[in-house]
């Protein structure tokens, strides 16, 4: 793995220009201050950028060549948890990024960074869920047009995303409020790898300033940018039940009472959540739960040149960033949090 911290800007006078799709998204938010942190211009692809981009219609590689224009790298980074009329994840995950993949194979924009997720395959039923189904659709069209050499494309299988803005952070933290723990009896036996949203939005942009340092590197060196599937993981593993009580631990709380539900009422509690869409709960999140979410830990810190974040200091980050009025904080090479722009 060699992913370079140099500064994009640093190799050309103009700054290299990503398309990132899903800008306005709780990890896409945050990959866009990292990028412009790092000398890049953003332009942002998403419901609420102009122009808009609707991406139950962007199905097709034309679609996607007028927002490529001039484009060094581009970073996928949309997502839903739940299926619907309005934000149905075939389009999402799947038809509209592999018609970006093959525009930018035909634009010559080589550099692709996909954000995907950890966990979604393997024989259990999280496999099986229409998240996992469609996220390694597009993953496997990015890793083919990887390797017939007509992209640089990685695909990114972060672990459990916390930071500012995640839903399910805003979950775990209300649990973490409570005197009494009553979860599904997965949360006390799978695992999940908790990694900081500002440590993967820095990961992305460090990716991108390689592509574009390789990019302007001499081509007799045959530099070429890291590419492939990685996963990325927080640096400790922790059943569900043990990362909230760590949450609640961090904001100065005793341990909680936890209780195992039973089976029955689990798989009630997650299709009434089929019931509320505004709700991250469901029979989806409930399989993916299920199974433990966890990678080595070794490849974050490579990509970041410094320790990635600890569970332990997630809170007091989230409270340097409140204190310094930013959508997150960037973590410096001292180890200290700092609010800033990841």
């Amino acid at each position: 793995m060699n992913a370079q911290a140099a500064t994009p800007s640093a190799a050309s006078a103009a700054p290299p220009l990503a398309l990132l799709c899903g800008a306005s998204g709780f990890i896409g938010r945050h990959i866009a201050c990292a990028l412009r942190a790092a000398g890049w211009q953003v332009r942002p692809a998403s419901r609420r950028s102009a122009p808009a981009v609707d991406y139950t219609r962007a199905t097709h590689a034309s679609d996607w060549q007028p927002l490529l224009q001039g484009a060094s790298a581009v970073i996928n980074a949309v997502g839903v948890l739940r299926d619907s009329r309005a934000r149905p994840m075939q389009a999402l995950h799947a038809d509209a990024p592999c018609a970006l993949f093959e525009a930018c194979a035909a634009s010559g924009v080589r550099r692709v960074i996909h954000i995907s997720a950890l966990g979604i395959d393997g024989g259990g039923p999280a496999a099986r869920t229409p998240y996992a189904r469609t996220k390694r659709q597009a993953e496997e069209r990015l890793l083919a047009l990887t390797a017939q050499g007509r992209l640089d494309g990685i695909a990114l299988r972060p672990s459990l995303v916390f930071g500012a803005g995640g839903a399910s952070t805003r979950l775990f933290l209300a649990l973490a409020r409570l005197p009494v723990l009553a979860l599904p009896r997965c949360a006390f036996t799978a695992r999940v790898q908790p990694l900081a949203v500002w440590d993967l939005a820095e990961a992305v942009a460090r990716l991108a300033a390689s592509s574009a340092a390789s990019h302007a590197a001499s081509h007799a060196a045959n530099a070429r940018p890291l590419t492939g599937l990685l996963e990325l993981a927080g640096p400790q593993p922790l059943t569900l039940a043990a990362y909230i009580q760590q949450l609640r631990a961090s904001q100065g709380r005793p341990p909680a009472r936890a209780l195992a539900l039973p089976a029955c009422i689990t798989r009630a509690s997650a299709r009434l959540g089929d019931a509320l869409p505004f709700s991250p709960w469901c029979t989806q999140s409930l399989h993916l739960l299920s199974a433990s979410n966890v990678a080595s830990p070794a490849a974050l810190p490579e990509l970041l040149g410094r320790p990635a974040t600890a569970p332990a200091q997630f809170m007091q980050a989230l409270a340097a960033a409140a204190q310094a009025d930013a959508p997150g904080v960037r973590k410096p090479q001292n180890g200290r949090d700092e609010g800033g722009a990841p």
